[in-house]
């Protein structure tokens, strides 16, 4: 056996591997409905309606960052730590939880108030009141324990089963541009359905139980994570609020066509964050243990991520047209135009990978606020002036000159607290 064939068989066997196309095939289960759906919902509602949607989804996972509270960052170290300790995980679990479940109610009330007695959101308030299940969904959804415990192929597994539901009660209740109220709804009911059978069956497998936390406890969890909470409701921001922006500015046609080349470039996104929290909980481990070992890994996994990135990039942008034709039934030259500029987000996202698991494991919390609010700013301003001036293809060069910048802040950030590694200066 060769030595790079011996490479390939290793990297197979290695837990990285393991995590990553398990956060894949999950992540590949979102992209097939997508695609399967997309040409359905344009066809029995039209981009008008389809827009909307798109825009109160938006809407609702902006809210959702405010359910999760950056908890993804860290919890799933701590549960790595207390794996064995039956009370301290059955303790961190439930404040998880109660707290999550207590922001999500919360925001319910709110939804329901501005969407009932103001004029917030009353273009599309009936879909986004439709719409807010998925914040239960947040709160119930265990990818931190999970990815914790090093099991995400549970999640995949459930994933695919909740979107199957997902796709058939699509398919049930949506005919006409009427119905575009239940396509939000009905992710949100199939993701509680399934993630809350999970999330019981966790606390079984487990051998934990439930209990209600005080609201002591849920404070200081509120207190003790806020600042990782800011930096994820500020990348949030960075990937989505351009589109939020756009509304304001194109009509609900255009708004549309954008919304069919940013659900494809919002898939592939992830497969920056994928490769982050494949490889966290062991580079948190190599950098504890042996700091060269941990930079000859990140640089390893880098140079993968970089590859794969490009390679998507290039594929998607070939094949545009073609993508676009299948998910709309036309050939929307704007759409294609506005997939090409945004399938390389993931490369250039990509760069930025080495500077995110070093402040992750060093904890430099302060860091991770600081440089993403910072390139949040920037994109804001860059967005609505090219959101005004150009339309989507504004927006689109907008954010591929924020994600350059996001990678030089967080770069330069490093370097001036001076914690920049062989990894990170590469």
């Amino acid at each position: 056996m060769s030595q790079f064939q011996h490479r390939i068989l290793l990297l197979i066997k290695g837990k990285t591997f393991s995590n990553f196309l398990h956060l894949s095939l999950n992540h590949g289960a979102n992209l097939l409905i997508a695609i399967v759906l997309t040409p359905y919902l344009f066809k029995r509602l039209g981009e008008d309606q389809y827009g909307l949607i798109s825009l109160a989804l938006t809407v609702v996972l902006l809210f959702g960052i405010l359910v999760n509270y950056g908890f993804g960052l860290n919890v799933p170290k701590q549960l790595a730590l207390v794996r064995d300790n039956k009370e301290s995980k059955q303790q961190i679990i439930n404040e998880i939880i109660v707290t999550r479940l207590a922001i999500a109610f919360l925001l319910v009330i709110i939804v329901y108030i501005l969407t009932g007695y103001s004029n917030f959101f009353s273009d599309y308030s009936t879909i986004l009141l439709f719409s807010v299940l998925l914040l239960v969904n947040d709160a119930l959804y265990p990818m931190f324990i999970l990815q914790g415990f090093d099991r995400l192929s549970w999640i995949s597994k459930t994933n695919a089963i909740a979107k199957l539901f997902y796709l058939v009660l699509v398919l049930l209740l949506v005919k006409n541009p009427d119905d575009a109220k239940w396509v939000n709804f009905s992710l949100g009911v199939t993701g509680v359905g399934v993630n809350g059978l999970l999330l019981f069956f966790i606390y079984r497998y487990e051998a934990i139980r439930f209990q209600w936390v005080s609201f002591q406890r849920v404070g200081s969890r509120i207190a003790d994570n806020f600042q990782f909470f800011s930096s994820t409701i500020a990348s949030y921001i960075l990937v989505n609020g351009g589109f939020i922006l756009l509304g304001s500015f194109v009509s609900n046609t255009e708004l549309g066509y954008y919304a069919v080349a940013q659900r494809v470039s919002i898939l592939l996104r992830m497969i920056p964050v994928f490769l982050t929290q494949s490889i966290l909980q062991n580079a948190t481990r190599l950098y504890s243990e042996n700091i060269e070992a941990y930079e000859e890994y990140l640089n390893r996994s880098y140079k993968n991520g970089l590859l794969i990135t490009f390679a998507v990039g290039v594929a998607v942008s070939v094949t545009a047209s073609w993508i676009i034709q299948f998910l709309t039934g036309e050939h929307v030259e704007l759409s294609i135009t506005l997939m090409r500029l945004l399938s390389f987000l993931p490369f250039i996202g990509m760069l930025n990978v080495p500077n995110m698991i070093k402040i992750l494991v060093t904890e430099q919390k302060q860091i991770l606020a600081k440089a993403i609010w910072i390139t949040t700013g920037l994109m804001l301003c860059l967005s609505s002036l090219g959101s005004y001036y150009f339309g989507s293809i504004g927006l689109a060069i907008a954010l591929i000159i924020s994600e350059f910048f996001n990678y030089w802040i967080h770069h330069y950030l490093i370097g001036k607290a001076g914690l920049r590694g062989k990894a990170t200066s590469k």
